[in-house]
């Protein structure tokens, strides 16, 4: 049982870092090109808003490795949405 746990919180980190990770390049492209728009602003809230659910799950749960995780990866999905609204439109 007690692998079967260390295997699950590696599979949670692992899980955890590709998918703050995964919102790193889309970031980076934004401000490289100093454009965004054709990127979803939607999606982002979206994004937002999920990840403020899984918070407040985590919060009542006390999974403070989701919440962590929640945090950054919304945070991120704020800078990414603030760059589209500021490089939304082709220079």
């Amino acid at each position: 049982m007690t692998n079967l746990r260390e295997l699950a919180a590696l599979a949670g980190t692992i899980g955890g870092c590709l998918s703050i990770g995964a919102f790193v390049p889309q970031a980076f492209r934004i401000i490289q090109r100093r454009s965004a728009a054709d990127v979803s602003l939607l999606m982002y809230v979206a994004i937002i808003a999920g990840c403020v659910m899984w918070m407040f799950y985590a919060y009542v749960y006390e999974a403070t490795a989701l919440f962590w995780t929640n945090v950054a990866i919304s945070g991120i999905a704020l800078f990414i949405a603030t760059l589209r609204v500021r490089y939304g439109r082709r220079n």
